[in-house]
């Protein structure tokens, strides 16, 4: 891997981070309706980067990441919350990329499904019941209004970043 392009990763990580941290600091509206919901910031940079580079790279981004934030949290069940999440939301937001028609805020939207979805099965295998999946339709109403925001937020930044990260790297194509 390339000097520039590491440091670009880097860089991500570094985002990624600094809006998990940021995101801890801001009261959540949704919380009140719906416990244990986020506004999902990291994933600003998840989507933005999966735009740039591509599933491998933003595979490597999601990794540092979820493994960086679960150590400053603490306790062992973030770190499997997180994966499931994290990943799942990837994985779908990767699929949608390849089929014509979504928007960056519906790709947003698919992935913040997946992130729920993804959570909220680590939690049936956590407590070894199947009916914390019951909680889903609640999660997917967070799921829309948060998918919408990221996505949002992604759109008006990926050109940004591409004008930034453009000459550091080869735009995935």
């Amino acid at each position: 891997m390339k000097t520039k392009k590491l440091t670009f990763l880097g860089l991500m990580v570094g985002y990624s981070l600094i809006l998990y941290i940021l995101e801890t600091y801001i009261p959540n509206p949704l919380i009140v309706f719906f416990p244990g919901a986020k506004l999902g910031l990291t994933n600003i940079i998840t989507l933005i980067s999966l735009l740039i580079f591509g599933l491998k790279e933003t595979f490597i981004i999601v990794t540092v990441r979820v493994i960086l934030s679960s150590i400053f949290t603490g306790p062992m069940s973030y770190l499997l919350f997180s994966i499931g999440g994290a990943y799942l939301s990837l994985i779908l937001m990767y699929l949608a990329t390849k089929i014509k028609g979504f928007s960056t805020i519906g790709v947003s939207i698919i992935g913040a499904i997946g992130h729920n979805l993804g959570q909220l099965l680590v939690a049936s295998v956590i407590v070894e019941n199947l009916l914390v999946v019951t909680y889903l339709p609640f999660m997917l109403v967070t799921s829309l209004v948060t998918g919408f925001f990221v996505g949002l937020v992604s759109k008006f930044c990926y050109p940004k970043m591409v004008k930034v990260g453009g000459s550091l790297i080869e735009i995935n194509r």
